[in-house]
Parts: C-alpha cells; sequence; structure tokens
C-alpha cells in the first residue's frame, strides 16, 4: 500500500501512561504518514479505545469526534486530589464505610441525565488560549465555569470496600473526572477517579477484532520539566515494517466507521449526483431522510455520504437542498460479490 492509498481508521487500544498525542506520533512514525490525526483525547492515566484517522481519513475527525462515548471507570471514595485522578496529590482523606460506598452507588444511577458541571483543573480545556492543566501546574488556582455534560447511562455496577466500578454511557465533552468530583459532593465525600477504560466511541468498540493494542515496550529516561515519555511497540511485530504491515491491515474504510448512513453509488447515480463534486446541492427529495447527527464545530444537521468510484462527499441538508459538506478523494471499496 503506497502512502498516496493509505486512507482509513484505526482502532487502537491504548495502555496506560502515553499520552493521545504520543499514540498519533507512533502512527505517524510508523506509518511514514503526515496526516494523523485521533478522535477525542484520553488522559495518560486512561487505556482502551483511540479512534485514529490516516491519510485523507482525518477530514472525518469532526464526525467521529462528536460521538457518544462508554467507559468503565472506578470512582474512589474517601480521597480527593488536585488532578481528580488517583495520581494527584491528596487535598482531602476520610474514611468510609460500607453503607455509604452502597449509597454512592444509587448517587451515580440518579445523576444520570443533563448536568451541568466545571471541567478539572487539570485537563485541555483553554482558558485565555492556554491549556487549564498548564496554568493549574504553574500554582495558578482555577475555577472553570459549569459547561454541559451527560450521563445517558450508568450499567454493570459493582461495589468495592471503598470504591464503585460502573459502565457509564455519556456525551461528547463529558469529563469522568468531573463524575467523580460530583459523585463525591453527593454523597458529602472526597472521591476522584481511581481507574478509566474507554470501550466504545459510537459504534466502534474494543470488541472489534481489528483493533490494535498498542503497548509499552520502555520508559524512557526522564527529563526535568517534562512529562515522561514512552518507547510504544506492537506485540509480536519487531521491525518497523512488520508493524506498518500490521497497521495496514487493520485499517477500517471509511464506509465503515461513519455516524451517519452511507451510500455507494452505481454509474447512473454518480452521473445524477456530480455535481456534488464540484459544490453544488441537490434536491432535498433527491435522497432519503436521515436522522440528524452531531459534528465537532459544526451544528447538529442531517447527514448522509454518498461514495462515489474514487471520492466520498458527506451531505448536509441545508434548507430544501443536500450541499456538499466534506469531500474525501478515497477509492470506494469494491461491492461485495453474492456467493
Amino acid at each position: 500500500m503506497t502512502q498516496a492509498e493509505r486512507c482509513g481508521v484505526l482502532l487502537v487500544d491504548k495502555p496506560e501512561g502515553p499520552t493521545s498525542h504520543d499514540v498519533v506520533g507512533f502512527v505517524r512514525w510508523v506509518l511514514n504518514e503526515k496526516q494523523v490525526g485521533h478522535c477525542g483525547t484520553l488522559d495518560p492515566l486512561a487505556s482502551g479505545l483511540l479512534v485514529v484517522c490516516v491519510g485523507g481519513a482525518t477530514r472525518l475527525v469532526p464526525y467521529l469526534s462528536a460521538v457518544d462515548k462508554v467507559y468503565r471507570a472506578r470512582f474512589g471514595l474517601g480521597r480527593a486530589t488536585t488532578t481528580a485522578d488517583r495520581e494527584g496529590e491528596t487535598i482531602a482523606e476520610v474514611a468510609v464505610a460500607p453503607a455509604q460506598v452502597v449509597a454512592a452507588a444509587d448517587v451515580l444511577k440518579d445523576m444520570c441525565g443533563a448536568l451541568e458541571l466545571p471541567p478539572p483543573a487539570y485537563s485541555a480545556v483553554k482558558l485565555e488560549g492556554r491549556p487549564a492543566h498548564a496554568r493549574a501546574r504553574r500554582g495558578e488556582v482555577l475555577a472553570l465555569p459549569p459547561r454541559p455534560m451527560e450521563l445517558r447511562s450508568a450499567t454493570e455496577i459493582e461495589v468495592g470496600e471503598d470504591a464503585i466500578d460502573a459502565s457509564c454511557a455519556v456525551s461528547k465533552g463529558t469529563y469522568i473526572r468531573s463524575l467523580a468530583e460530583e459523585l463525591g459532593r453527593r454523597v458529602g465525600l472526597p472521591a476522584h477517579l481511581a481507574a478509566l477504560r474507554r470501550t466504545a466511541c459510537g459504534s466502534l468498540g474494543l470488541v472489534d477484532p481489528r483493533t490494535v493494542p498498542v503497548g509499552v515496550s520502555a520508559r524512557l529516561p526522564d527529563l526535568a520539566g517534562a512529562p515522561p515519555k514512552y518507547r510504544l511497540g506492537l506485540a509480536g511485530a519487531e521491525s518497523r515494517d512488520a508493524m506498518r504491515a500490521r497497521l495496514e491491515a487493520a485499517l477500517l474504510a471509511l464506509g465503515e466507521v461513519l455516524p451517519f448512513p452511507v451510500r455507494r453509488l452505481d454509474e447512473a447515480e454518480a452521473d445524477a449526483f456530480r455535481g456534488l463534486l464540484h459544490g453544488r446541492g441537490v434536491d432535498a427529495a433527491a435522497l432519503p431522510e436521515v436522522a440528524p447527527t452531531l459534528a465537532e464545530g459544526q451544528d447538529r444537521a442531517a447527514r448522509q455520504a454518498l461514495w462515489f468510484r474514487d471520492a466520498l462527499v458527506v451531505v448536509r441538508l441545508d434548507g430544501p437542498l443536500w450541499r456538499p459538506e466534506k469531500m474525501i478523494h478515497a477509492a470506494a471499496a469494491a461491492p461485495v460479490t453474492p456467493s
């Protein structure tokens, strides 16, 4: 596969330790590909699904980033930290009774729905053009304004000695550390996020057999004032060529990942809709109705994608017309031949 032909999406199982940016850098190095981007940051202490776009597929990031996420989270009770996770400095600590842990599980269920919560001070939220975590590490006391978040569901809850584990489905922009702090506030206990693993982004999940587990092969020497750095790798693939082959084989086609319908056009349909390739709209009645979806930086709107022979066009319903919103030059997948 040549660099020009590389256009797809990787489902990466990120380990604890590296940043999402580190994983993107690893994929960029393995594939010798400049265009690589991820669809939703995972904190260094979090593991799990990181959706990574390669080549022209990076233009799909706004759609793949805006979907709901599912996490397996551990909410630690009895301790609060500066970072709202297990590695921060302790700022409050109390003993926890078993009855309080059981009660916290019920409170978590009651939290389902729309919420207005402040993001953690140690987060990538920008304040006056600078990430909040950079200012917090300089000792600034930050009061971030609340923002909309939503806990859609909390299921598979397990009660431990001083923690509860739950599978949490959340809207885009929901910080699980903020949920941990809110849980503590509601039960009257210090609380923090003790562990986090992302299991799904929209319809994409770790259960997909094409998921690629990225591992930490070594921790690099620490540099003063810099976060930890790691050497990453793929189990069973020692050389860069072997890792490249592994990643190329795992690339998902564009039509498999989008959170709205994708229609492969036959020759006659392609001729009828060719104006879209030149920026022209088509009548709303020419395409089926679809449910509205979100896109990062865009309003909620009805969207679908049309796959021409050598281009994928995302169209958005705008009044009486379907208008082209994104175009990615990529060959359509070969049609499936009935057996």
